[in-house]
């Protein structure tokens, strides 16, 4: 009973190797020619990936330049308010200074010349 075991188990090992190596051989075959397939229609792929890799880096570098230009012009554009700031400032002040010693001035000549037209009246009331 051993023996027709062992020559069952033996027939069905040379069977199954019968079957198994050319099967292993088609499925070195199609996986050699897959990889072939796969890197010619692969590469072209990746190198424009590249390209367009390359490109978006290019475009986010002017991005961030021009970001940092509006940046600049925005710090010039707060620096020069802040100055117009300070001028208007500057105006009001003078602009109501000028007012109070034009008033004062006004009033400097009126009341001079209330005095001088008062005084000239009564020298001429005593001669």
């Amino acid at each position: 009973m051993n023996i027709i075991l062992s020559v069952s188990v033996s027939f069905f090992l040379l069977i199954t190797a019968v079957f198994l190596v050319p099967l292993l051989l088609e499925l070195k075959k199609t996986v050699i020619s897959m990889r072939n397939t796969t890197e010619k229609n692969l590469n072209p792929a990746l190198e424009e990936l590249q390209l367009t890799l390359k490109s978006i880096r290019s475009v986010s570098d002017n991005v961030n330049d021009i970001t940092e230009d509006i940046k600049g012009v925005a710090d010039s554009i707060t620096e020069v308010s802040t100055r117009i700031h300070a001028v208007t400032g500057f105006l009001d002040t003078l602009g109501s200074s000028a007012s109070v010693k034009a008033r004062s001035f006004k009033a400097g000549v009126t009341a001079g010349l209330t005095y001088l037209s008062t005084n000239l009246l009564r020298k001429g009331d005593k001669q």
